[in-house]
């Protein structure tokens, strides 16, 4: 249990931008875990507006744009090493902080009328969910944190308009 509460304090500092992806363990074990941890909690997000078999469907093709897109740009920009690193922070992260987004979503779907604070928390979410994925990118490329959020920003941007083109289709 003492290894479990070191890596979630490890990916609660980087989400508090003290860590760097390189400070956790290059493991491919680890990846595999934390991306299933990531599946069950987009999944559950998914299932507030979706059927269970379009929920799991939106959640692995999120986890695998964000697997290709990540390890594509490491990889074209020769630091192809960082990637199980970069990918392990990502989805840790992510999967943390779809975690404290699972209450909001839910308070807005109970008060269909006004949820202007959970709308709000959330967006206070998604922009620090941008600055930690920027965060991360500036150390993995090794690039200003300037460059990361531009590169974060056109991530996102590229697997919404995937997603959202496979959402209408269904």
């Amino acid at each position: 249990m003492h290894s479990l509460q070191i890596l979630l304090s490890a990916f609660f500092d980087i989400c508090r931008l003290r860590l760097r992806p390189q400070d956790l363990p290059a493991s491919s074990v680890l990846l595999g875990l934390i991306l299933l941890l990531y599946l069950v909690v987009t999944g559950t997000l998914s299932l507030i507006q979706f059927p269970i078999n379009d929920a799991i469907l939106l959640s692995l093709i999120e986890i695998g744009l964000l697997v290709v897109l990540t390890s594509s740009l490491l990889y074209i920009t020769h630091y192809a090493t960082r990637i199980t690193q970069t990918i392990t922070a990502l989805a840790g992260t992510n999967s943390l902080l779809g975690i404290l987004t699972l209450p909001l979503v839910l308070w807005i779907e109970y008060y269909n009328g006004d949820a202007s604070l959970p709308v709000l928390l959330l967006l206070g979410l998604l922009v620090w969910n941008f600055v930690i994925h920027a965060h991360i990118l500036r150390h993995a490329l090794a690039v200003s944190f300037f460059m990361g959020f531009n590169l974060t920003l056109i991530i996102h941007l590229l697997s919404f308009s995937i997603i959202n083109q496979l959402v209408t289709l269904t």
